[in-house]
């Protein structure tokens, strides 16, 4: 995704602006981003249906520190990886009691805005997804087993948090082509092996 993105905060950039939302499973996500980066963060939050939540007090920004920095892309979406339950909850009860939730573009009004007054929140185990389901995949337990179709763990950089990737291609320079297996809508990225991790063997969603 390094080739996609189009919005970078530098390493001393600090969270100005809060992103969250649930996916179509009620699974929480939650990411920040740098002033620079507020504009088309705040769009994309629109666009996908999520909330934009300036970090305008100390506790909002201690909360945002403890959040994976989002990436903005070139679709106008926006890479918000998953967080737990309770953080999201802790940062949703600071949205105004008559906030109203975006209507998601691929889903009625009906189903996607909540009545004033009231929080959104989060699942824990989630509920059936109706989205794009994600795509079974292998998961190789040693490293002369990866092969297309195998699911590995990627990461965006330092600090960006390692989340699940299925590989679509291997070239014989040993180059690997990766998709997000949780955001289908995001452009395939490539990494080589020794920046591409393994899931453990006891892993379950």
């Amino acid at each position: 995704m390094t080739n996609t993105a189009v919005s970078a905060a530098p390493p001393t950039t600090l969270p100005a602006l809060i992103v969250l939302g649930l996916d179509d499973g009620g699974k929480a996500h939650a990411s920040w981003f740098g002033e620079a980066e507020t504009d088309l963060a705040e769009k994309a939050a629109g666009m996908m249906g999520m909330a934009a939540l300036r970090a305008s007090t100390d506790e909002l920004r201690d909360l945002a520190g403890k959040l994976p920095q989002g990436r903005v892309f070139s679709s106008g979406k926006a890479f918000v990886p998953f967080v737990k339950a309770t953080m999201f909850d802790k940062i949703a009860e600071h949205l105004p009691r008559s906030y109203v939730w975006p209507i998601r573009p691929v889903k009625p009004a009906t189903n996607d805005r909540l009545p004033t007054g009231k929080t959104k929140k989060a699942s824990g185990t989630g509920a059936p997804e109706s989205g794009p389901r994600r795509p079974e995949a292998l998961r190789p337990t040693d490293w002369d087993k990866i092969e297309p179709g195998s699911l590995v763990l990627a990461t965006e950089g330092t600090y960006q948090g390692w989340f699940e990737a299925q590989v679509v291609k291997i070239s014989p320079e040993g180059v690997y082509t990766l998709r997000w297996r949780d955001w289908l809508d995001v452009p395939v990225f490539t990494r080589r092996l020794i920046h591409i991790a393994l899931l453990h063997p006891e892993h379950t969603d």
